[in-house]
């Protein structure tokens, strides 16, 4: 049996009002929320603390490969899934491979990754999708495009949905395109598009896998359907003799459309409400449509997300003002210093700081971020060895900075005393800064540092634990 043995999803803590987009250009609002990233998050972060999440509740905290999916990944020439798998401190015997270019990226990799446990080459490997597209200021899209990743591990031991059917079509259609040298995404958005491109692909891909699975529409417990807008999957659904009750919620009003995040991300929180023996469909779109077909097993009633979808989305902080949103999301593109760089530098340092790995003593037990040879309490030199440190802590100190540079000062920042042993200097995020105290429980979260030397920077920051 193939299928689905664990799943996240990773929602950004912020959110920006409709009507705030709306009021900054004097046109109509559509309503609701949008999910929208903090201006040091980006896909690959998202991405990551999605498959994080989805990593710890793996048998043994391990997975056989990383695939990552996006359209909006943050580096071109660089191995952005190699990137994500290392700071999960997976070894480099692990498969890791890049889907791009369409909105169905996330389907492509959930495909891949069944494919390479069918051939025995991996056990649960991990597709993980993200996306922070971005639309023209003023237009209509600027009010559907919402940020969020999604994590599903595909393996053959303790499945929890079983994979019944999958395929689809290609069809280069002109529906949403962005060249190499764009910022924004160009969309073709029109009724026609909606019928010829959305609507047509989508029902021959469903009907093609209702067809290989030999059901009819009545026997799917839950569809989950990715939407270009709020009701286009609603008038396929009918379209096809669906029951609006089988359709799963796209959250359109406090998230909005989240790219190649969105079938993955919908299917998590459709997982999160069945129960044993339920069919699931799953179908998205872009330049044709794929879909998949799911039975839920009797594993499934024992699962819990380490952060469910649910919770995710009522947790949320409010962008208060336009300015402020676009502010996030153009802030560190245009930071740039230019340092150099040097690969030197960076190979001596990435257990450190990207896998975080620190050194313990092998005689007092003493644990420290730094990789250095003397023990800082017992100062013997002949035991240290290297070792994962907990993404899980405790405040132990802070100050709450007005001059560290940021879009939106103050700044906290914390040392933070990690579960276990050793201790890490970082920023606390998510949080109001007045709400930070000596004690607080908080957890390790990657992060966008600075732009500069031709390279995105990353490095650990804190934020309080969620759930």
């Amino acid at each position: 049996m193939i299928g689905i043995t664990a799943f996240a999803a990773a929602i950004p803590a912020y959110r920006v009002a409709r009507d705030t987009i709306a009021a900054a250009w004097e046109t109509r609002s559509l309503g609701g929320r949008l999910a929208a990233h903090r201006f040091d998050e980006d896909s690959l972060t998202l991405a990551a603390s999605a498959a994080a999440d989805c990593l710890c509740t793996l048998p043994g905290k391990t997975a056989g490969g990383l695939y990552f999916a996006s359209t909006t990944a943050p580096f071109l020439e660089r191995l952005n899934a190699g990137l994500v798998a290392a700071f999960l401190d997976l070894p480099a015997e692990t498969r890791t491979a890049d889907f791009a270019n369409s909105l169905r990226a996330g389907l492509f990799a959930l495909g891949a990754a069944t494919d390479a446990v069918a051939a025995g080459r991996s056990e649960n490997v991990i597709a993980a999708a993200a996306d922070t597209r971005n639309a023209p200021a003023g237009g209509d899209e600027e009010q559907f495009y919402g940020d969020a990743a999604a994590a599903i591990a595909i393996g053959s031991t303790n499945v929890l949905a079983e994979i019944i059917s999958r395929g689809g079509i290609s069809d280069d259609f002109l529906e949403t395109v962005r060249r190499d040298r764009d910022d924004y995404v160009t969309s073709f958005a029109s009724k026609f598009t909606a019928e010829r491109g959305y609507a047509h692909s989508m029902a021959a891909a469903i009907r093609r896998n209702m067809q290989q699975a030999k059901l009819e529409p009545a026997q799917i417990s839950r569809l989950v359907l990715s939407s270009p807008d709020k009701g286009a999957h609603l008038a396929l659904a009918k379209k096809l003799g669906f029951q609006p009750a089988q359709v799963q919620d796209t959250a359109w009003d406090q998230l909005g459309v989240t790219g190649t995040a969105m079938p993955l991300l919908l299917l998590a929180s459709a997982l999160e409400q069945a129960k044993p023996g339920e069919y699931i469909l799953v179908a998205a779109h872009g330049d044709g449509a794929g879909a998949m077909i799911l039975r839920t097993t009797e594993e499934l009633a024992g699962y819990r997300p380490r952060a469910s979808f649910a919770q995710q989305l009522a947790s949320a902080i409010e962008f208060r003002s336009y300015t402020k949103w676009r502010k996030s999301r153009d802030y560190l593109r245009e930071q740039d210093d230019t340092l150099e760089v040097s690969n030197i530098w960076y190979a001596k340092e990435e257990t450190q700081n990207v896998r975080l790995r620190g050194m313990e003593c092998g005689h007092c037990g003493t644990r420290q971020l730094q990789h250095q040879l003397l023990c800082p309490k017992c100062h013997k030199t002949d035991a240290i060895q290297e070792v994962p440190l907990a993404r899980t802590g405790s405040v132990f100190t802070f100050a709450v900075d007005q001059l560290f540079p940021s879009p939106f000062p103050p700044t906290a920042m914390a040392v933070v005393d990690l579960d276990g042993g050793g201790r890490i200097y970082c920023e606390v995020v998510d949080c109001d800064p007045d709400k930070v105290q000596i004690g607080l429980p908080v957890e390790l979260t990657i992060r966008r540092l600075k732009e500069g030397g031709g390279l995105h920077h990353y490095y650990w920051k804190c934020r309080p634990k969620r759930f």
